[in-house]
């Protein structure tokens, strides 16, 4: 693919030629810029074996999923139409949206969707979050026509559209001469791995299309350099901020923020299946050594509240009735102490990609060392850390989404997302019974039986629920409060005027 650069010098050219000429030029020169901590491991194609912020930041442009999570946390059909089970929820007929173009101009079809999952699935991709979808049987998807799809599953599976809308199973297409291309609300121009990509607006896009032409996609070492260029005007959206610096930026005449509520937050997790972790008694003092409302007010600048050791802050179902845990610093050195596990030395690492991250490693560091645990903080380019992503034993993690499917892919064996290894024969059989269900009551209370074992056993420690903070130049117009952290990537209906 050719890098295609714009030239405000064949723009100021054009503006002379006519006043018909002009307007459409200087339309055609809205550009947002985007700023990100940029990871030198992304790839175009959406198959990879890890994730990061960037990474996500331009597979939401350039692809779409067959279904989706909006705003406000429902399920919502995108390249899919419908898709209807039958009564045992173990066949299920997709229909897609028809008229899709890809961004090739060829038609989207249900060719596309059988390659993407084949390859999806193919273990010499090392795709390792297909795991979340091992109830389907590549070979046994049935093409029935160019818009319509069965799938015969291994087992009943009754969450089947929401497992699809999760964003690491976006649907990709082949050209002709062999490139990736997708259908999203951008194409491609040029990308340069952890610095920059280059988009142009896809006019063909079946949804809402942004309402500017151009989309550059910046790189940055870390959060601070994102904050800095927001100041000089370097770029116009940030994908994150440290929310210490909240307070000053919107004391800019010229900025402007989102706040909104967010499934998508840092937590620290250890793995449970590695000394000192494996010890229960330590595994609770570490979490008895959290002083949640600390961690809300410095790390996340008050923007949050307390949580208590289990992830699903979005849920509509009943909480657990397991106490609040609150610091206890004795009760922590006495169960270290009765563990032979006083005096612990302890690496914890991140790549300080989201906001809170660093400052949460750090606040648990001071905590820790009340109880004689000694805490080193260790911070890692994203791709060094991504790369060992589920060897760490002890690192900040990040979860994002609707607790049926990033919780469980975070807490099932053999999932691509569990960090801590966890493997709770209890926990597994209850959550092999919610995802063979589409009873909503009865998904609801396992849920909460879930998140009680979670609180008891997991090697999560969700210390606070904050808010997702999107701080922007006041020439963006349009952007919206979203429960999955996309406010700063969500271009629908978005405008910018410099």
């Amino acid at each position: 693919m050719i890098p295609v650069k714009f030239s405000r010098a064949i723009a100021v050219a054009l503006l002379t030629a006519t006043t018909a000429l002009a307007s459409h030029t200087i339309a055609q020169a809205q550009e947002l810029v985007l700023g990100v901590i940029g990871n030198s491991k992304d790839q175009v194609q959406p198959y990879t074996p890890t994730s990061s912020a960037s990474a996500g930041s331009l597979y939401n442009q350039l692809y779409d999923g067959l279904t989706a999570y909006d705003s406000k946390g429902a399920v919502v059909m995108e390249l899919a139409e419908s898709m209807t089970p039958n009564a045992t929820l173990d066949v299920w007929t997709v229909k897609l949206r028809p008229n899709v173009k890809r961004h090739d101009g060829k038609p989207f079809t249900a060719d596309d969707v059988i390659a993407s999952i084949k390859h999806m699935m193919d273990p010499a991709n090392n795709f390792v979050v297909s795991s979340q979808i091992d109830f389907v049987d590549p070979a046994k998807i049935r093409k029935v026509d160019d818009l319509t799809m069965e799938f015969t599953l291994k087992r009943p599976f009754g969450l089947f559209a929401n497992a699809f809308a999760d964003e690491d199973f976006r649907i990709r297409a082949i050209s002709d001469d062999g490139s990736v291309t997708g259908t999203g609300p951008f194409k491609l121009d040029s990308f340069t791995p952890g610095q920059e990509a280059r988009l142009s607006r896809f006019d063909d896009y079946w949804g809402e299309k942004p309402g500017f032409d151009k989309l550059r996609i910046i790189g940055f070492r870390d959060q601070q350099a994102v904050t800095n260029a927001l100041r000089g005007g370097q770029i116009d959206v940030a994908y994150s901020v440290p929310y210490t610096d909240v307070p000053a930026l919107t004391k800019d005449p010229k900025l402007k923020t989102v706040v909104s509520g967010t499934t998508t937050y840092p937590i620290i997790s250890v793995r449970v299946d590695t000394a000192p972790f494996n010890d229960p008694k330590v595994l609770e003092a570490l979490k008895l050594l959290v002083d949640r409302q600390q961690i809300v007010d410095n790390a996340f600048g008050g923007f949050g509240k307390i949580a208590n050791d289990y992830l699903g802050n979005n849920t509509a179902c009943p909480v657990p009735s397991e106490p609040q845990r609150v610091q206890d610093i004795a009760k922590a050195k006495q169960l270290l102490a009765e563990a032979g596990k006083s005096n612990l030395k302890l690496e914890l690492v991140t790549d300080g990609a989201f906001a809170g991250m660093m400052e949460m490693a750090q606040l648990y560091a001071q905590q820790a060392a009340q109880a004689g645990i000694a805490i080193k903080v260790r911070r890692l380019d994203p791709a060094t850390f991504l790369n060992r992503w589920r060897e760490w034993p002890f690192l900040i993690s990040l979860t994002s989404g609707p607790y049926e499917t990033a919780a469980l892919a975070a807490l099932l064996p053999g999932q691509g997302e569990n960090a801590t290894h966890f493997d709770d024969a209890e926990y597994n059989d209850l959550a092999k019974k919610l995802q063979s269900t589409g009873d909503l009551v009865e998904q609801c209370k396992l849920v909460t039986q879930l998140q009680a074992i979670e609180y008891k056993r997991s090697g999560d420690i969700v210390a606070a629920y904050p808010e997702n903070i999107t701080v922007y130049r006041d020439t963006v117009s349009g952007l919206k409060p979203d429960l999955y952290g996309r406010t700063a990537i969500l271009f629908g209906g978005v405008t910018v005027k410099k």
